[in-house]
């Protein structure tokens, strides 16, 4: 049985649409392991980043070192990604994904629970998708941690502000 030219455009874009999703997979089992070389493999070598604050940086190793600093804030993460959105276009694709992090604070052994959605964009590079703009947005976080502002939690973009809410 041969495919239609329509069906293999379906089938390849199923295909992308799941080695995207398991990049995801790859960058999260890496962050969680504390790994922040290897989680930043998943991005492209120039990649553009922002991770709440609205600051602007670039290239993997900057993200690595970045988010270094970041898990050294924490005893233990749990990241889980869902609810993933790809645009794809050839060889670049859009994609919007949700992220439940739970996380153990080293200074304090407490829990801090975290959602947010990331805006990312990727490209095949070599053959292999990767990560060439990750933008992080947060959603909300439970505690409210002093360190945090609360303007990184702008919540969901378009939320109705209907009666009664």
């Amino acid at each position: 049985m041969s495919l239609t030219t329509e069906d293999q455009t379906a089938l390849r874009e199923l295909l992308d649409a799941r080695e995207i999703e398991q990049a995801f997979v790859r960058y999260f089992d890496r962050v969680d392991a504390n790994d922040p070389e290897g989680a930043s493999q998943c991005f492209a070598q120039d990649v553009e980043f922002e991770i709440m604050t609205g600051k602007r940086k670039r290239g993997r190793d900057s993200f690595a070192r970045s988010l270094g600093r970041v898990l050294d804030q924490y005893e233990r993460t749990s990241h889980h990604v869902g609810n993933i959105t790809a645009h794809i276009d050839g060889d670049t694709a859009d994609v919007l994904a949700y992220v439940y992090a739970y996380h153990r604070m080293h200074n304090t052994g407490e829990p801090w629970h975290l959602w947010a959605r990331m805006k990312d964009k990727f490209e095949r590079i070599d053959g292999r998708w990767q990560i060439t703009e990750h933008v992080l947005l947060g959603l909300d976080a439970v505690p409210n941690r002093p360190d945090i502002p609360r303007d990184w939690y702008p919540g969901h973009p378009g939320r109705l502000h209907r009666d009664g809410n």
